[in-house]
């Protein structure tokens, strides 16, 4: 999810040199246009958008990934994103 603390997670993260966005992930379009407007306004950076976490876990140039969804979500997200390969930081 794109909203409160996982946006605040990965545009701090945004703050490093060697952090890209490459892409994004929100059930919620208008959510996901949003927030990957602000990512290219404050960052230059214009990352793929996804509305199925499944989807972006397919792609190969992403190391790791910000769970930024409801808690009862977590587990799954967190599952699938280390069987994708994918470093995770998730919150409890």
């Amino acid at each position: 999810g794109c909203n409160n603390m996982g946006f605040g997670v990965l545009k701090h993260a945004l703050g490093f040199d060697d952090v890209t966005c490459v892409a994004l992930c929100d059930i919620d379009e208008n959510v996901l246009r949003e927030k990957s407007a602000q990512i290219e306004k404050d960052f230059g950076q214009k990352p793929t958008l996804y509305s199925d976490f499944r989807k972006l876990l397919e792609q190969k140039d992403i190391d790791a990934v910000f769970i930024g969804s409801p808690d009862h979500w977590h587990c799954l997200h967190y599952v699938y994103a280390l069987q994708a390969g994918k470093d995770v930081y998730v919150e409890k």
